[in-house]
């Protein structure tokens, strides 16, 4: 867990510094996708169903939910919030599968305290 708690660093201060040089628009997240840094696609019954539109703003969900999410174009995937705590907070269409309309939505997901160090 150390490894990739010391990648994730790693990558966060890279693109922190890329958004001060206008490069953090072309970051492509995919192999941390792969690696399950964002959680994973699962075809399982979803707990919850989410539904977005353009003007979703906040997507606010459990840690360990797994979510459907459905946009006004008849479009929806299926996403389980395994996730580690570092990445509690990204753009939707970051997880989302190509061609889906994901707006500008943000997906925040909530950690129990138990999650937390002392």
């Amino acid at each position: 867990m150390n490894v990739k708690r010391n990648l994730l660093a790693t990558l966060l201060a890279s693109a922190l510094i890329g958004v001060g040089t206008n490069a953090a628009g072309a970051v492509d997240y995919s192999w941390l996708i792969d690696k399950g840094f964002f959680g994973s696609h699962v075809q399982g019954k979803p707990d919850a169903t989410v539904k977005i539109s353009s003007t979703t703003k906040d997507v606010h969900l459990d840690h360990y939910v797994t979510a459907k999410f459905e946009n006004d174009r008849g479009q929806s995937f299926v996403w389980r919030f395994d996730s580690a705590m570092e990445m509690s907070n990204f753009l939707l269409k970051t997880i989302a599968p190509t061609g889906f309309d994901a707006g500008n939505a943000r997906v925040i997901i909530w950690h129990p305290g138990s999650h937390y160090a002392e």
